[in-house]
């Protein structure tokens, strides 16, 4: 006991600083057990929201950046948005023409719709199409079409309506690969226009015969008559200024978007047609002539068949400094009002306001104060005078063709506008068949509108069509 008294004094310090330390560890214990059972926690995870009070966090500030002022209020219409299930797509690469490797299949439809349309056109330039323009890129498969209509508020039934009228305009081909007895080069150009903007080639599952036949009805014909894309060995007549160049549009859309070399040296042959057919005053009349006073009209589709040839990659002599040219015309029909005339400034009440605004906007690419001008006026008359009614005596497709490409490429609160105006009536008229049947057509010019044979048909359907397309056919460089 005396030894065992000795140790314990010896090592005294030793025993001290355990007992400390086990004093500690009690303490310290009881302190985390009291906070466990007895103090709530700061969150709750089922919750998700803050315990005390249940009170909840403030949103963020509203930081989205400022939007380029328009000169329209948005009117933004009430719409179903198109799910990328909703877009049928048809076409497929091409295998038979001088092409790249096969695209990388694009990436489902982003959230940011710009980022999407962008990453479709990178892929595009990858592979089918290559050379395919920025612009042209929203049409090039059913992914590209979601995002852009997507992006413009396109509605699913309008997808549907295109998906009918193009099938109509397969059923109603003639053998030879035309379509209609009357006027078939336009009428042929028209229908070829409709599937090119859906992104349809040879060798698209459902449409690529029909394509194929089309375009081949155009090259016959074109070279039997030595260039001439108007049916005939020349320009006689109103309607051939008209038939040569819708059928050159459709063939340089053809040929950027495909590559085949069968329809270069044509193309070279039709477009140069048109640039030793423009005027001094920089615009086009009937026959080619070149008196003065041009006609808006007949200026307006040799303009779009300049920019398609032009977007060729062809370098074609000529037709940039056309292009050019014909802008000078275009600003000299313009009145002060910003209506654009006929053969003289404030000569037209409003239906060629598009036309000018369109190609202004085709070719500058730029919102200068004779495009917001148009815009206003066009939209104005819209309203208070010729409302976009299929079954009224002012309806006018012609006009709405412009029209609807215009205010896409000018968008904000005018395309909100039209697109409010213009996008269910189309739609809503379409025949079961997927035609689209007489309209009221009291509108100059509007014959084929009201006939319920011959072209009539073909041409209202067309015009319907492509107007439906515009969601994705064309899209403004700039946005």
């Amino acid at each position: 006991m005396k030894r065992l008294q000795e140790r314990l004094a010896a090592s005294r310090f030793f025993t001290f600083s355990l007992l400390l330390h086990v004093i500690i560890v009690i303490l310290g214990g009881s302190v985390v057990l009291f906070k466990q059972f007895v103090e709530p926690p700061d969150f709750v995870s089922e919750g998700g929201g803050l315990v005390s009070g249940d009170t909840a966090a403030a949103p963020p500030p509203d930081d989205k950046p400022n939007v380029e002022d328009q000169v329209f209020a948005p009117d933004q219409p009430s719409i179903n948005t198109p799910t990328v299930d909703a877009i049928t797509s048809t076409s497929t690469v091409p295998t038979t023409f001088k092409m790249t490797s096969v695209p990388t299949p694009i990436k489902p439809v982003d959230s940011d719709m710009t980022k999407s349309m962008t990453d479709a056109a990178k892929q595009l330039a990858k592979g089918v199409g290559a050379g395919i323009p920025s612009s042209m890129a929203g049409r090039m498969g059913g992914t590209a079409r979601g995002a852009a209509m997507m992006k413009n508020n396109g509605k699913e039934k309008s997808e549907k309506a295109v998906m009918a009228g193009l099938r109509w305009l397969k059923q109603h081909q003639n053998e030879d690969g035309s379509w209609s007895a009357d006027f078939s080069s336009s009428m042929t150009g028209f229908a070829c226009l409709c599937f090119l903007g859906h992104g349809e080639t040879p060798e698209s599952p459902e449409f690529g015969p029909t394509v194929k036949k089309g375009i081949d009805w155009l090259l016959a014909s074109g070279t039997q008559n030595q260039g001439h894309l108007s049916g005939k060995a020349d320009f006689g007549g109103n309607d051939a200024v008209y038939q040569h160049a819708i059928a050159a549009y459709a063939l340089g859309e053809y040929y950027t978007m495909t590559k085949d070399d069968r329809v270069a040296d044509l193309l070279k042959q039709a477009v140069g047609f048109i640039v030793q057919g423009q005027a001094p005053d920089g615009g086009w009349q009937y026959s080619y002539t070149k008196g003065p006073d041009s006609d808006t009209s007949v200026s307006g589709w040799q303009i779009q068949a300049l920019k398609a040839a032009h977007l060729t990659g062809l370098q074609i002599p000529g037709v940039d400094e056309a292009l050019d040219k014909a802008m000078l015309d275009l600003k000299r029909v313009q009145a002060e009002d910003g209506s654009y005339g006929y053969r003289k400034a404030g000569d037209h009440d409003f239906s060629l306001d598009g036309v000018g605004v369109l190609c202004t906007y085709f070719w500058k690419q730029d919102k200068d104060r004779g495009v917001k001008e148009g815009i206003e006026h066009m939209l104005r008359q819209t309203e208070n005078k010729h409302p976009v009614k299929y079954k009224a005596e002012s309806a006018d497709l012609y006009a709405w063709y412009y029209d609807t490409q215009a205010c896409l490429m000018f968008g904000g609160g005018a395309w909100n506008k039209w697109n409010h105006m213009f996008q269910d009536e189309i739609a809503d008229n379409q025949s079961p068949d997927g035609s689209w049947p007489p309209c009221g057509g009291g509108a100059p010019g509007g014959e084929l509108t009201r006939r319920p044979d011959g072209a009539g048909p073909y041409y209202r359907t067309s015009l319907c069509i492509l107007m439906l397309e515009v969601f994705y056919r064309y899209m403004p460089i700039n946005k």
